[in-house]
């Protein structure tokens, strides 16, 4: 009989399926209220920048440089700026200036801004440099 002895079979044990206990939940809304003041924080920034790249991106479009000047030129970019409501960024930060024939403008700039605590974050928009067309004149 031994040969033949009779297995029992144990019963299968399934995992029990438990939802979420205290500490899943309070990391999940720390994680989530973590990226909520990130995403606070860093499209205010963004959505003025964008704002910014427009502005000047407009104003080198509709710049005739036969009949105006670089001061005319960054007379129009303060009164866009400050129609916009752009309060970060002045006419001061922004560079108008000649180079071969052509009016540049360079708005490139940096915004910092507070995180966590201790912690500030950096953007950087370092590609707002503009030319107007170039006039017939050498």
């Amino acid at each position: 009989m031994n040969r033949h002895r009779v297995l029992r079979k144990q019963p299968m044990r399934h995992a029990s399926a438990q939802g979420f206990n205290l500490w899943a939940v309070s990391i999940n809304l720390l994680l989530l209220g973590a990226l909520l003041v990130m995403a606070l924080r860093i499209v205010p920034s963004y959505m003025e920048y964008l704002t910014i790249k427009d502005l000047i991106t407009r104003a080198a479009a509709e710049h005739d440089s036969r009949s105006e000047t670089v001061t005319d030129l960054r007379v129009r970019l303060a009164k866009l700026l400050n129609t916009n409501q752009i309060y970060d960024t002045s006419i001061d930060d922004i560079e108008v200036y000649r180079e071969r024939g052509a009016i540049v403008i360079d708005a490139n700039y940096e915004k910092r801004f507070p995180l966590f605590w201790i912690l500030d974050g950096v953007m950087r928009f370092e590609d707002l440099i503009v030319e107007t067309a170039p006039t017939g004149r050498t």
